[in-house]
């Protein structure tokens, strides 16, 4: 991935260092020294991120950020503003026209590089994140897997489906089926703040499809505890008469009627601790190989999991 960093600045000692400090990484640093020609580099190619100063000739920074952000093409980049002027009333002025992020002259390179690395991570979130649930979509959970496998730290991937939600949602309605969807992503983020030093990264892929990731020595613990806070939660919303029975009945993918049980999940875990996980499409093929033998369980009773402890 080749991410693009623009430095809006007419201080070319300052261009080299913000050069320099991302050479050799998948950054490419591109300098304008003017507002005007800031301009026309982001309208011919959009960056990743912008680095803003105030104060530059033809056009300021300051009205070139106003510009940026009534553009809708443009109003989603991240703009770290560069001043010398650190005031209250300086950052106030710059945050309330949209800039992300603030860093006053002078200042510590390392923590200007990590504050651009926060800004292009949280983008690349929000863009891809669900529109129902706000988590992390398709495109950040893959990069958080491969960042993981990257590091080679240890490793399991939860894939986390609803068990019987087609019947529910063809029964009950769209906004029904949203509020068991979102009730899921609720039951996920209290997981991932009840537990702040394990590092847990909760995402929704789609639909009734959600994933987690964690480490492997607390993995049946948290599948655990979802099963159960699921199987509490999802009574709750049927009627008083499905509830009561047990099950609902609607049609099946054929359009045959028949009786479907409330819902459930089903918990998938692969873990890198017996076998190596070198690629997210593995981890895909192992969870759903999972998913699949445990979807075809007969005579199941509540949510389930299974952590996978092959070898090979």
């Amino acid at each position: 991935m080749n991410r693009k960093l623009l430095v809006a600045d007419d201080d070319k000692a300052f261009q080299n260092v913000v050069s320099r400090v991302f050479e050799g990484t998948d950054w490419q640093v591109n300098s304008a020294e003017d507002g005007v020609a800031a301009l026309e580099q982001i309208s011919a190619q959009p960056p990743d991120v912008i680095l803003l100063d105030l104060n530059m000739p033809r056009l300021g920074g300051r009205e070139l950020l106003t510009l940026l952000r009534r553009d809708p093409r443009f109003s989603m980049i991240p703009i770290i503003i560069i001043s010398g002027d650190d005031s209250p009333q300086e950052k106030t002025a710059e945050f309330s026209s949209g800039a992300d992020d603030f860093v006053s002259k002078p200042f510590d390179i390392k923590e200007l590089a990590a504050r651009i690395e926060s800004a292009s991570r949280r983008a690349r979130r929000m863009l891809a994140a669900n529109p129902l649930t706000f988590l992390p979509g398709g495109p950040a959970i893959e990069e958080e897997a491969s960042a993981r496998i990257k590091a080679g730290t240890p490793l399991a991937f939860f894939y986390i489906d609803i068990d019987n939600f087609k019947a529910y949602n063809d029964k009950y309605g769209y906004l029904n089926g949203d509020t068991a969807i979102k009730q899921l992503a609720a039951l996920l983020a209290r997981l991932q703040s009840g537990r702040p030093a394990e590092e847990i990264f909760i995402g929704h892929v789609g639909g009734d499809d959600f994933v987690a990731m964690t480490d492997p020595a607390k993995a049946e613990e948290i599948a655990r505890a979802l099963a159960s806070g699921f199987d509490a939660l999802a009574p709750e919303l049927y009627n008083r008469e499905d509830r009561e029975r047990g099950f609902i009945v609607s049609k099946d993918r054929m359009g045959n009627i028949r009786e479907f049980p409330l819902m459930t999940l089903t918990i998938a875990v692969a873990t890198n601790e017996k076998r190596e996980l070198d690629h997210y499409a593995r981890i895909v093929d192992i969870v759903s190989e999972i998913k699949k033998h445990l979807k075809g369980l007969k005579h199941r009773f509540g949510s389930v999991y299974l952590k996978d402890r092959r070898a090979a």
